[in-house]
């Protein structure tokens, strides 16, 4: 194949050049096309409903369908909204656009909690798998995943199917400056196409075809090949039928390429799978055998929302419409009832008098012929009391379909006081959405394993990552494929992504606090407040300084105790930082550092209680130096500038730290 032998790197080529067809180019790309032309068609029912649902959310909820026409590429239906006449109402009040932003607002707000399961229990894959944590954390803030993430569930709630693509784009350097980076996005189900429409699982589908719109110049940059503009759609690629029915038009003018990607699972033209990718006009761009990537999946991760048992989910707008429209129509039909009381018709004779004199102007005089009967109003039927309990049904059934009743709107039922019993109202109403996040739980988990597998495959050299720890602090690695040593295997906390109450959290978080399971500065870490959050970051002073000491002593710096450290949070914080892993691998001398300055900060601990108990008012925190009766010396003696006790506290200054004695190298950690 001409196409294959010209290919570079994932799909590149070296430098632009003009594409020379020869028989088999052409027949793959015609084989290729006609196939997708077939994924198309079988797939109209689909998007017939997706437009009208789209439709439905931006609030045309009068539209209608015409044809089927035939037309060359099989047969073609157009959404149109019916004219009306003047008098008539159409009212929309667009229920299902805030159950859809309540939907979608449920299923993003949590975010699902990662953690990468290492390969053996030996120490070496365990700091692997943390490794590989650390980057995902960082892919996951460094490629804006969470907001990919959302852009897709928002599909996903108005189609019931979104779809993510993550791939390597040798052309862009990543955040660390180095080539081959790595891309997520967001794909809308228009824009993806597979054979099988039965087939529930995105991996069992022989093929799978991208239709895109880009620029000339993208194309020429990314395959090397000049093309001519065969679309004027611009950047997105939805049939003129729907921006028709929203009353839109494309007026962009941007020529444009479709540029169509297929992807084929090993058959028996492509043994080792492959890459078909062609523009609108049938123009091969890269005709690729073998699979690009190591973890031999299609780049195309999908979510659902309410099984089908088919490969497309269902939205709960489908649902949703007949109630909508007999919403809308009933409401419509009260306002015409309205306006007809307020300007009532007239009975008269004819020729009593000349209609087109009788307006809505206040204080109007009509005149009417002598002899005839004045106009007279007809009399109307007030509106029956079952008109206005249809609508406050209609109301109900749309919260029962789309699980959203009183509790869900911040509302408390009648006769339902206990916070218990709201909780378990919200949880009855949230458990709908179990099926839709644990979808978004196994997509995060095949991203999140797809990006740490192209990072064992593709980051051969070293690659700086920034994370925010768990402390708040700000971390920096430097990190390549083999720090991971193929421990890819992310998973997803189950249940992680599920909504859960905020208030109820922070009661719950309030609760511990006051029974003194958890300490203060702990139940503020936990509330997710930002007026907490500050709070907490204040509080977190003396655990700051204690982490800093704990980088100088990892590094092999004697520290000093102080005359104004918090003890017992310094003790907490040093003996945390001996319970990693990272600890456990570094040397005798940086253990018996940490070793002897806790020893320190427990012998100032013990003089200040024996100090306080023997009634010499030492407030908290002020450490006792050598020398001092009331407790024993520290190591090393009493040198000049040490803490003071008692007795000679004129004498001496009380800022001087306190020194740890002389490291032994050759001693083991905990001897004296």
């Amino acid at each position: 194949m001409s196409l294959v032998e010209s290919t570079n790197g994932i799909g590149t080529r070296s430098s632009a050049q003009s594409v020379i067809l020869n028989s088999e180019d052409t027949a793959i790309v015609q084989w290729a096309e006609k196939k997708l032309q077939t994924d198309k068609n079988n797939r109209v029912p689909f998007e017939n409903q997706w437009y009208t649902n789209l439709s439905f959310f931006f609030g045309r909820q009068y539209i209608a369908w015409s044809g089927p026409y035939p037309t060359a590429q099989g047969m073609y239906q157009r959404m149109y909204e019916p004219p009306a006449p003047p008098w008539r109402v159409r009212l929309i009040t667009n229920k299902i656009r805030a159950i859809i932003r309540k939907e979608h607002a449920q299923l993003t707000k949590e975010n699902p909690e990662p953690y990468v399961i290492p390969a053996t229990s030996d120490d070496d894959d365990v700091a692997a798998a943390r490794a590989a944590e650390t980057i995902f954390e960082f892919l996951w803030k460094d490629l804006h995943v969470r907001r990919k993430m959302r852009q897709t569930v928002w599909w996903m709630c108005l189609t019931g199917t979104g779809f993510m693509k993550d791939w390597v784009n040798p052309l862009e350097v990543d955040s660390s400056g180095q080539p081959g980076k790595l891309e997520v996005d967001m794909i809308t189900p228009f824009h993806l196409y597979v054979p099988l429409l039965d087939e529930q699982e995105i991996e069992n589908q022989p093929w799978i075809t991208q239709v895109m719109a880009k620029s000339t110049d993208w194309v020429e940059k990314t395959y090397g090949v000049k093309v001519e503009p065969d679309t004027k759609s611009g950047p997105s690629i939805l049939d003129q039928k729907y921006l028709s029915a929203l009353g839109l038009q494309n007026v962009s003018g941007i020529e444009s390429v479709v540029v169509k990607e297929m992807w084929i699972k090993p058959c028996s033209q492509f043994p080792e799978g492959g890459q078909i990718i062609w523009s609108g006009n049938n123009t091969p761009l890269m005709i690729k055998e073998g699979w690009p990537y190591n973890h031999k999946q299609y780049p195309f991760t999908k979510i659902q929302h309410i099984p089908t048992g088919r490969f497309y989910g269902e939205s709960v707008i489908t649902d949703l419409i007949p109630l909508q429209k007999e919403y809308n129509r009933t409401r419509s039909q009260v306002i015409e009832a309205k306006n007809r009381m307020a300007k009532p018709q007239l009975i008269a004779p004819k020729g009593s008098v000349d209609p087109n004199k009788i307006t809505t102007e206040p204080g109007l005089i009509i005149f009417y012929t002598p002899g005839y009967t004045p106009p007279t109003p007809l009399k109307m039927e007030p509106i029956p009391a079952y008109v206005m309990d249809d609508m406050n049904r209609c109301v109900t059934d749309m919260a029962d379909i789309a699980f959203q009743h009183e509790v869900s709107k911040a509302q408390t039922p009648p006769g339902v006081t206990a916070a218990t019993a709201i909780s378990y109202l919200q949880e009855q109403d949230d458990t709908a959405l179990a099926d839709s996040v644990t979808s978004i739980e196994e997509a995060v988990e095949r991203v999140g394993s797809h990006l740490l597998e192209n990072v064992q495959q593709f980051w051969v050299l070293e690659r700086t990552v920034r994370i925010v720890g768990m402390d708040g602090q700000y971390e920096s690695y430097v990190l390549s494929q083999a720090d991971i040593a193929g421990n890819t295997d992310l998973s997803i906390q189950a249940g992680s992504a599920m909504p859960r109450s905020r208030a109820a959290k922070q009661a719950f978080i309030t609760q511990l606090g006051q029974m003194g399971w958890i300490t203060p500065d702990r139940a503020l870490r936990y509330m997710d407040m930002a007026e907490t959050g500050r709070l907490y970051e204040e509080l977190q002073i003396d655990v700051r300084q204690a982490q800093r000491e704990n980088l100088r002593m990892l590094a092999g710096e004697q520290v000093a105790v102080n005359t104004w450290d918090e003890h017992t949070q310094h003790v907490m914080e040093h003996n945390n930082e001996r319970k990693k892993q990272k600890f456990e691998n570094s040397s005798d001398q940086v253990k018996q550092l940490f070793e002897q300055h806790v020893q320190m900060h427990q012998m100032v601990m013990a003089q200040n209680m024996a100090q306080i108990q023997g009634g010499m008012g030492a407030g908290p925190g002020a450490p006792m130096g050598p020398g001092n009766s009331t407790g024993p010396d520290l190591p090393g003696g009493g040198p000049p500038g040490a803490i003071p006790n008692a007795s000679n506290r004129s004498a001496q200054p009380i800022n001087q730290p306190v020194r740890m004695p002389p490291i032994n190298p050759m001693a083991r950690p905990g001897s004296p």
